[in-house]
């Protein structure tokens, strides 16, 4: 079992290895950016197992592109191999690197027969899935400090959820030109006390940033970040507001001083996944 977190580093450093759609050649993550143009390239970020037997494959992106954010509907430009092509990625692709947006569980025996591709601007990319022993993350725990991921709950008393998503987490209703109430109650239920005293940390303690994942149309976030210096139990409340009807998928990112991504590590932060059916 991979533990430490050098050990994890190292396998980091292999996260976005990818290859190009029809050709198959090594594709190289750009060294310089561009603002319109480029590829949106699926990340594998590791796997993990299950008490069950099964294990879970943790997925993101890396949107190339410093000012164009890509839609792509699933099908020929956004699909899974073999079928079923959905498998609840996301459709909509931010500038810059998401972490950990969504999961998918396969068997404890899964021999690697499964892709993603992305066809943005015209370049397929596509990467390839598996779990081999390099490649186990613990996104529930740093075994280096024991830290944990923040806490959300989309009701003060609800069910805690912690770590990558998994499904569907809280389902709302709306129209169009309406905005919808948006409110979770955020805590950090391990706080990170090495992390959070280090003189070199370069995020609050506990943070909540609000993304699309799908839709039809544009959402406008009435406030789509928020921070907080205490670990303490807080309501960050925003509204989203829909430009046309459909089903949008939302997505609640609470992190906690290690940033974004974990700072590439896979711990500590929590994903859920909000869906909003939005009518004329």
């Amino acid at each position: 079992m991979w533990t430490t977190r050098s050990m994890r580093l190292a396998a980091a450093a292999a996260l976005l290895g990818v290859t190009l759609g029809a050709a198959g050649a090594s594709a190289q993550i750009p060294t310089t950016l561009q603002g319109f143009g480029a590829p949106v390239y699926p990340a594998f970020e590791g796997w993990y197992g299950n008490p069950d037997g099964t294990a879970t494959l943790l997925i993101g992106f890396y949107n190339a592109n410093t000012e164009q954010a890509v839609d792509l509907p699933v099908g020929d430009l956004n699909h899974f191999s073999p079928g079923p092509q959905d498998r609840g990625q996301p459709t909509h692709f931010s500038p810059g690197r998401a972490w950990g947006v969504f999961t998918i569980v396969v068997p404890g025996d899964f021999d690697g027969d499964l892709s993603w591709t992305l066809v943005a601007n015209g370049e397929p990319v596509t990467i390839p899935f598996h779990i081999q022993a390099p490649y186990f993350v613990e996104p529930f725990k740093d075994a280096s400090n024991n830290n944990e991921p923040p806490t959300i709950r989309f009701a003060e008393n609800g069910p805690p959820l912690t770590g990558p998503p998994v499904g569907i987490a809280e389902r709302l209703s709306g129209s169009v030109g309406s905005p919808v109430d948006l409110g979770v109650w955020l805590s950090d239920v391990t706080p990170d006390t090495h992390v959070r005293e280090s003189p070199f940390r370069r995020s609050p303690p506990m943070s909540l940033l609000w993304h699309k994942l799908r839709g039809p149309g544009e959402v406008e976030f009435a406030e789509a970040t928020f921070e907080y210096e205490e670990t303490s139990v807080q309501n960050p409340r925003t509204t989203a507001t829909f430009s046309a009807p459909g089903e949008y998928w939302l997505r609640a990112e609470a992190l906690d001083s290690t940033g974004v991504g974990g700072s590439g590590f896979q711990c500590c932060w929590t994903s859920a996944i909000v869906q909003v059916t939005v009518s004329e």
